[in-house]
């Protein structure tokens, strides 16, 4: 048995939250005390807080509900059901980056969608780590075609920004707002960020990946590695809600987006991008590298462009390394 399969094993075996001795542990996975012991190491490593008392063993923290693929297509609309494919990988790199791997046989449909419990090497935007501890939020990653070559992905973050902003509201959370060009926020702390990784063959075609990090139970002791304010979904609600549901709502919500914006581009999407704007007719700034523009936020346009009224008029702006800060904002 592979080491990633007996780490699955272990897992599965303490997802209940409930102690386990390490001879029972052991036993059930082959191994010896000691391994025992280095394979609690690695779950630690994967960001899942674990107690040892002597005489009774080991226990998560608390217990995790594991992503399940059949649970998930249960949980999942009708217009969805069965189409297209998705897959529950445990323990990836990035899941953009397997999404990327898998793309390459050139056999993958429209929104063929990964979860992975965890990642070692999720990144955000501008190449920033995104936290990816193992069976508490969400990591998906959906392969989108590109029709109108790489000019179609203008406005596709936004789409699905609108589309997660929805979904929450539809959940029950209040204080939902978007924050251009890629993360939804609740009650003024984020939630989820976007990253939409883009390739293009020799021929023209082009094709999207759409990674998706959702907070949804993030432990304490990795949250304060994070460098701005955050929440996670079940902070919000007021009962916790269930990861495979979230799963499935999530994904059905974006894939109902995707087709939306592949018929009408963003132009559907506008006056809904307006209603959650996050800094929509507020001062804000702008920083670019050395650059910093001062001005008020007056929406996007059917690019999915920042408006920005400053004494001049109002400006387009577009993605890369422009930043949205409220202009009180210390960073």
């Amino acid at each position: 048995m592979k080491q990633s399969e007996r780490l699955d094993q272990l897992i599965t075996l303490l997802a209940n939250g409930e102690f386990h001795s390490g001879q029972a542990i052991g036993e059930s996975l082959g191994i010896s005390r000691a391994a025992v012991n280095q394979h609690i190491h690695k779950l630690e490593e994967l960001g899942l807080e674990l107690f040892s008392v002597t005489g009774r063993g080991y226990k998560l923290a608390r217990s995790i509900e594991l992503l399940r693929s059949q649970a998930i297509e249960k949980e999942t609309p009708a217009q969805w059901k069965n189409k297209p494919e998705f897959e529950v990988r445990s323990v990836v790199d990035s899941s953009n980056d397997q999404v990327k791997e898998l793309a390459k046989s050139g056999t993958l449909d429209a929104g063929f969608s990964l979860f992975a419990e965890a990642q070692t090497a999720g990144r955000g935007r501008r190449g920033k780590q995104w936290y990816s501890p193992f069976g508490s939020n969400l990591y998906l990653s959906i392969y989108w075609p590109l029709d109108d070559g790489i000019h179609g992905a203008m406005g596709l973050s936004l789409a699905v920004g609108v589309a997660l902003a929805e979904c929450f509201t539809n959940l029950g959370i209040d204080e939902v707002s978007v924050k251009w060009p890629n993360d939804v926020y609740i009650a003024g702390k984020k939630v989820t960020g976007i990253l939409v990784d883009l390739e293009t063959s020799p021929e023209g075609a082009a094709h999207s990946i759409i990674g998706i990090g959702i907070n949804l139970r993030m432990p304490d002791h990795v949250g304060e590695k994070i460098d701005q304010a955050w929440t996670d979904l079940n902070s919000e609600l007021p009962q916790p809600v269930s990861r495979n549901r979230v799963a499935a709502e999530v994904r059905a919500s974006v894939l109902s987006a995707l087709q939306q914006y592949g018929q009408s581009g963003l132009s559907a999407f506008q006056q809904r991008w307006q209603q959650y704007d996050r800094f929509i007719d507020k001062p804000v700034k702008l920083i670019m590298g050395q650059r910093v523009c001062l001005g008020t936020c007056r929406g996007i346009d059917e690019n999915g462009a920042l408006l920005v009224e400053d004494e001049q008029g109002v400006r387009r702006y577009f993605g890369g390394e422009v930043s949205l800060r409220a202009q009180d904002a210390i960073n």
